[in-house]
């Protein structure tokens, strides 16, 4: 727990007396109000390695099931009845993948489908066979991995993408990515533009709007000597990665069936042009209780 003692010893001795005892009281106050904010963040860490602990063998599950690894337990189909029709009869011994399962997940997120897929990209989708993703909050770090079927595009079968974040504020500062080694003439994230002039001809390439964007390799200590121009687009390049990551991290994967359905509401804060503006010009205070309820809602609590 951080608490400037020393320090405000020594401001403390330019105050006439009146203050310096009321200021004192304040101290205390404050020391007291820090100790709890110690004690609550212990807790926080807590709860959040027990709720990573108990998530773990769901998220196994999943990924076995998506992926037609096993069969699944009679334990978890006893409501099967209630969605049957008439003619249909239980099939417990079918252990192939879930067909397209990722593509239709990205492809019914409104936020991804606005902000970064492209037109090109739903074949290249339909190639994903997993996404996982890990947080180490020790190390800073937050990563997406996934994992890709034989494809026309390229030769890896694993993409990963991981970003080192700030101490303090979370922010994004490096961002590491399986470098795409694109087959001939599939390369869906550039497009070849020609232009023309008197003397000769000049080739460039324009980045096209696509998922695969995502696997970029910046960092923000090779922009120092840049324009501040040039600074601010490489920021911006490198916060909507790390944004559209996040994103997917903290809600379709966690959620993956809803958006497999089309049933999720998508949070608005991921949403729109100000997908990486984090404030609002009105914060709405909330409280717990009425938080508490906004999270449930959030996640489809209807019950």
């Amino acid at each position: 727990m951080e608490f400037n003692y020393d320090e405000i010893k020594e401001k403390l001795k330019g105050y006439d007396m009146e203050t310096k005892i009321q200021l004192i009281a304040l101290a205390q106050c404050l020391y007291d109000r820090k100790k709890l904010d110690h004690e609550q963040d212990e807790e926080l860490d807590k709860m959040e390695a027990d709720y990573k602990k108990s998530v773990e063998p769901l998220i196994e599950a999943s990924n076995q099931i998506i992926q037609g690894q096993r069969l699944v337990k009679e334990e978890e189909i006893e409501d099967l009845k209630e969605y049957l029709n008439g003619q249909e009869q239980a099939i417990l011994d079918n252990q192939d993948p879930i067909e397209n399962y990722w593509s239709k997940v990205l492809l019914n997120s409104k936020t991804l489908k606005n902000e970064v897929i492209g037109d090109k990209d739903e074949p290249l989708l339909k190639a994903i066979k997993n996404i996982r993703g890990y947080e180490d909050k020790v190390q800073h770090k937050l990563g997406l991995v996934f994992q890709f079927k034989p494809n026309d595009y390229f030769g890896e079968e694993e993409l990963k993408v991981e970003f080192l974040l700030d101490e303090k504020q979370g922010e994004p500062l490096k961002v590491e990515s399986t470098k795409i080694n694109w087959k001939e003439g599939k390369n869906i994230s550039v497009k070849i533009v020609k232009k023309k002039n008197k003397q000769k001809k000049k080739v460039k390439e324009v980045e096209q709007k696509t998922l695969f964007q995502l696997f970029k390799n910046l960092d923000v200590k090779d922009w120092e000597k840049l324009e501040e121009e040039k600074k601010e687009e490489q920021q911006s390049k490198m916060d909507m990665c790390y944004d559209i990551c996040r994103l997917i991290y903290d809600e379709i994967l966690p959620y993956s069936l809803e958006y497999y359905l089309d049933v999720h509401v998508e949070d608005e804060d991921y949403e729109g042009d100000d997908i990486d503006d984090d404030e609002s010009d009105d914060e709405e205070e909330l409280t717990k209780e009425e938080a508490i309820k906004r999270m449930k809602e959030r996640r489809g609590f209807k019950k």
